[in-house]
Formats: structure tokens, C-alpha cells, sequence
């Protein structure tokens, strides 16, 4: 131990400062350094649950985003889908809306162009039996004397024969 005395160190205060020394860093370590690196390591482990969930919940996000942006051309193909259906509806609508009239009118033209042969004909038969009558009277009034009911009967039928009207018979 001389040789400490010789370079002025005194062991016992050496030793002593070295105990003291062990157990400050013992104490420090234990009841100083430890919680705060729990407390260090607690909140490291905090910060890296909380980048985790931040990663999460990007990525649910970005699934979310995703989602929606299929969601919004699903609806806007559903639109244009709807738009045509409605577009080809009304078409089809219509063409049979104007197949029905076509038909209507081809129908009523049809009716009206019987009802006028048939009125036309009718027409035209009173007045070929009217005229065969004015011809009767007339005949009847000039030649009432000179011909006989058999011979005025033939006279008429001839008339009409010429005419083109088939010989009607007076009973």
C-alpha cells in the first residue's frame, strides 16, 4: 500500500469511494435507471402498437377507398344499364305504339273503303231501280194502251239486260 502513499492516494478513502460508488450505481440502476427504462421501453412499445395501428388502419383505408371507388363505377354502370333498359323501353313502346296506329288506321281505311263500296253499290242500285221505275212509268204512260202486261214485262227486261244490270222479274 506504499505505493499509493507514494502517489498521495489513500486506499481506505479509494476503497471506500469505490463501495460508495458500487452501491450508488447499484440503487441508481435499481430503483432510477430500471423504471425509467420500462417507462423508455413502455413507450417504445406504445409508438410501435401505434405505427401498427396506423398501418391498419391505412390499409383499411386504402380498402375502404377501394370499395367505394368499385361501388361508385358499379352504380354509375347500373345507371347507363337503367338509362338503356328505359331508353329501349320507350323505343319499343313507341314502335308498337305506332304499329297499333298503322293497324287502326289501315283498319278504319279498310271499313271506310267497304262502307263506301257498299253504299256506292247501294246508291247505285236505287238509282238503277229508280230510273227502271221512271222508265216503267214513262214507257207505261206512252205505250199503256198499245202493249199488254206480258209484252211491257219483256220490254223492261231487255232495257235492263242493255243497262248491265241482270233482268229482274215482276211478279
Amino acid at each position: 500500500m506504499d505505493a499509493f502513499d507514494q502517489i498521495g492516494i489513500n486506499v481506505w478513502n479509494l476503497i471506500a469511494q469505490i463501495i460508495a460508488f458500487v452501491g450508488f450505481a447499484f440503487l441508481f440502476w435499481r430503483f432510477a435507471l430500471k423504471p425509467i427504462l420500462r417507462t423508455l421501453d413502455a413507450r417504445s412499445e406504445r409508438i410501435r402498437e401505434s405505427f401498427a395501428a396506423a398501418e391498419q388502419m391505412r390499409r383499411e383505408l386504402q380498402a375502404t377507398e377501394a370499395r367505394n371507388e368499385q361501388l361508385l363505377v358499379d352504380a354509375r354502370q347500373e345507371a347507363q344499364q337503367i338509362v338503356a333498359n328505359a331508353r329501349q323501353a320507350s323505343e319499343s313502346t313507341l314502335a308498337r305504339a305506332r304499329e297499333e296506329a298503322a293497324r287502326q288506321a289501315d283498319e278504319y281505311q279498310s271499313r271506310a273503303e267497304q262502307t263506301l263500296r257498299q253504299e256506292t253499290n247501294r246508291a247505285r242500285q236505287e238509282l238503277r231501280q229508280e230510273i227502271a221505275d221512271l222508265a216503267v212509268t214513262a214507257a207505261g204512260k206512252i205505250v199503256r194502251r198499245e202493249l199488254d202486261p206480258a209484252a211491257q214485262s219483256r220490254l223492261i227486261q231487255e232495257t235492263l239486260a242493255e243497262a248491265g244490270q241482270p233482268a229482274a222479274t215482276n211478279d
